[in-house]
Order: C-alpha cells, then sequence, then structure tokens
C-alpha cells in the first residue's frame, strides 16, 4: 500500500513513477495511505447505537417532570416577592420575603438563590439520563425554602420589650406549597428508563439459526 498512489476524487490506483496526475480526472495523485475512507467504507460501517436516554431532547421539553419543576421554580421566584407577613403590633404591615430578607433574616436568600440555580440546571439537561442524575440537587435547591417556612414557623419573631403580633400572609404559606410540590417532582425527575428499542422495529437482522435441521 505504500507503493500506490491513488486520485483522492475516483480512487483509481496507480504506482508510484507512473505520473503525478490522474489520467482520468486530472487531479493530483497522493499517497493511498494518507486518504480518507471513502464514502462506501464509511456506508458499510456499523452505527454506533443511542441508548433511548441518551437521546438529544428538545428545549421545549416539558415531560418527565422537566416542565412541572421549571414552572415552580418560576412560582418560587415569584413567591419570594409576595407578602409573608402581616404585621399588627407594634404598627401595621406587609413584609414579603424579599423585605424580610433585606432585614434580619438575611437566610432567606439561600431558598430563592436555589431557585435561580434550578433554572439553568434544569433547563440545560436535555436528555433523559442527565435528568435522572440532577435529582439529588434539584431536591435539595427545591426544598430550601420549604426549610426556611418550616423554620419561621416554629421560631416566629418575638418583641423583647414591645409586644409583636404577627400573622402569616398568603405568600408565605404558597411559597411553602410550591417547595413542597417542586421536592415532590425532583424525587422522580426524568422518570423510569425508557424500554430499549426492539430489534424487529429497527429492521435489525436477526441472527441466522445455527441448529441442525432434522
Amino acid at each position: 500500500m505504500a507503493a500506490l498512489l491513488a486520485c483522492p476524487f475516483c480512487r483509481t490506483l496507480y504506482r508510484r513513477g507512473e505520473g503525478t496526475q490522474c489520467n482520468v480526472c486530472g487531479v493530483t495523485l497522493l499517497p493511498f495511505e494518507r486518504l480518507p475512507p471513502s464514502a462506501d467504507a464509511l456506508a458499510e460501517e456499523p452505527l454506533v447505537p443511542v441508548l433511548p436516554e441518551d437521546e438529544q431532547l428538545p428545549w421545549t421539553y416539558w415531560r418527565r417532570g422537566r416542565g412541572p419543576l421549571l414552572a415552580c421554580a418560576v412560582l418560587g421566584i415569584a413567591c419570594f416577592f409576595l407578602p409573608w407577613v402581616r404585621i399588627e403590633l407594634p404598627e401595621t404591615a406587609l413584609r414579603s420575603g424579599f423585605d424580610l430578607a433585606r432585614g434580619r433574616a438575611g437566610w432567606l436568600w439561600g431558598g430563592v438563590t436555589g431557585w435561580l440555580v434550578l433554572l439553568p440546571l434544569v433547563l440545560t439537561r436535555r436528555t433523559i439520563y442527565k435528568l435522572r442524575g440532577i435529582r439529588p440537587i434539584a431536591v435539595a435547591f427545591s426544598a430550601m425554602t420549604l426549610g426556611e417556612v418550616a423554620l419561621m414557623a416554629a421560631m416566629p419573631p418575638r418583641g423583647r420589650y414591645v409586644p409583636v403580633e404577627i400573622h402569616w400572609a398568603f405568600g408565605f404559606y404558597a411559597s411553602a406549597l410550591v417547595s413542597l410540590l417542586a421536592a415532590s417532582v425532583s424525587v422522580v425527575l426524568g422518570g423510569s428508563l425508557p424500554p430499549l428499542p426492539d430489534a424487529r422495529a429497527t429492521g435489525a437482522r436477526s441472527e441466522p439459526d445455527t441448529r441442525t435441521l432434522h
């Protein structure tokens, strides 16, 4: 093979010394070993099968928990700006989660940060395998707001010298509900593994029967 030249266009073979150009095409000859595989050779190579869980999904794919979890993340961010607390004493006021986070409850930023991270995390996972792979971290980010709400309910603010009376507002309960729903969806994110395609459905030839006929 090292002593052969070939036309890169028509693949006609020549011995070294027979010329530098193809007699048919007029194209400069190249060493045979430097030519890439021909179209016929590539067509004969077996295709590497892609598992169903590794197939690329469209950006707009919403099934297997992907769409509901993205919707929960958007709702969780929106609920952060809804009223969480209604103050009756020592003054009458409404405070959203955003207002509380800007005050003494700075740890509330963790919940909304979890939602903001969850959005691109889920959006960029476009295979079933990758969606299943982020289940643990998706559960953790989704449940952060629920943990914050539970902590606030267990230890409500109390006045040391001035009486304080507060009531939980709509945003407080909505945030907890969305967080619980998102955590539940995250547990089954990606769903179960899809079945492998049937060889008969894909047109693959079955193995020949080598049993002896009697």
